[in-house]
């Protein structure tokens, strides 16, 4: 079989993790095992790093957005307003080509309060509106209300990012024409719901991506996270799908590319 090649959909490689290995990391995944990278940002600071990758790697492209969590830094340096000009702004850029990190997140006691999220959510979801720009959901412990907030803006569309909602969610937001994107979680052993899910989406749907440095997947679970262990979520994703690998790979990167707006062909990467 041929050497594959993955498009990661979500990552943050401006985490000071990377920091000292940045470059000779991306370098080498571009090289080897990477067709293209979308980086996520959680604030208009991590935005502008985000794009300076992306005008670095021809093949890096930039998400710009306020992660739920990432509110009240946000809030030191400018209120939502100003916020969402600056991201206007943003978007102007040629390399950047969604919205986010956007959504709601339950988990952490010390996140802003549930009502800030959402006001800071609906904001973002009205500037897709206006831009036409698709949006990256992060949705942890909140599946109810992200789902009320996406209904709220029918016009809008994306992709719900390292899935960890009920196949029934996954279902209505398919139908609507989203995207679902699934990352190293779907390996674990104590991973409830997504491996479910994965078997539901259609496959002009389905994406996969890192989230890195975070969630490794096993084997590599446990260690910092980058592009080149796509290998092991696709192939667990084809598995539980009883699909072919290669062309379940394809595929995603098909569908990437479509959601993004970005012309490639995978067969130049091999």
């Amino acid at each position: 079989m041929e050497k594959l090649r993955y498009f990661d959909t979500h990552s943050h490689y401006n985490d000071r993790r990377f920091d000292g290995q940045r470059e000779e990391l991306l370098d080498r995944l571009f090289a080897e095992d990477v067709t293209c990278i979308v980086g996520a940002a959680t604030t208009t600071a991590d935005a502008r790093e985000h794009i300076a990758l992306a005008e670095r790697y021809p093949n890096y492209y930039a998400a710009v957005g306020i992660h739920p969590g990432n509110i009240a830094e946000q809030m030191e340096k400018s209120d939502l307003s100003e916020t969402i000009e600056t991201l206007r702004r943003m978007l102007e850029h040629p390399k950047v080509v969604a919205i986010g990190e956007i959504g709601l997140d339950y988990y952490w006691e010390d996140n802003p309060p549930r009502e800030v999220q959402k006001e800071w959510l609906h904001a973002q979801l009205v500037l897709a509106e206006e831009t036409g720009y698709p949006v990256v959901i992060h949705d942890r412990d909140a599946h109810g209300d992200v789902f009320d907030a996406l209904t709220a803006h029918p016009k809008v569309r994306g992709v719900l990012h390292s899935c960890s909602c009920s196949p029934e969610m996954v279902s209505q937001l398919v139908k609507r024409g989203w995207y679902v994107s699934f990352s190293g979680v779907i390996t674990y052993k104590n991973a409830a719901r997504a491996p479910e899910a994965v078997k539901i989406v259609p496959s002009d749907r389905i994406l996969i991506e890192t989230d890195c440095p975070y969630l490794s997947p096993v084997p590599m679970r446990g260690k910092t996270n980058h592009s080149g262990n796509l290998c092991y979520t696709a192939a667990k994703a084809a598995e539980l799908r009883g699909e072919d690998l290669e062309a379940f790979v394809r595929q995603t990167h098909a569908n990437a590319c479509k959601l993004f707006g970005i012309e490639d062909d995978y067969d130049r990467h091999l």
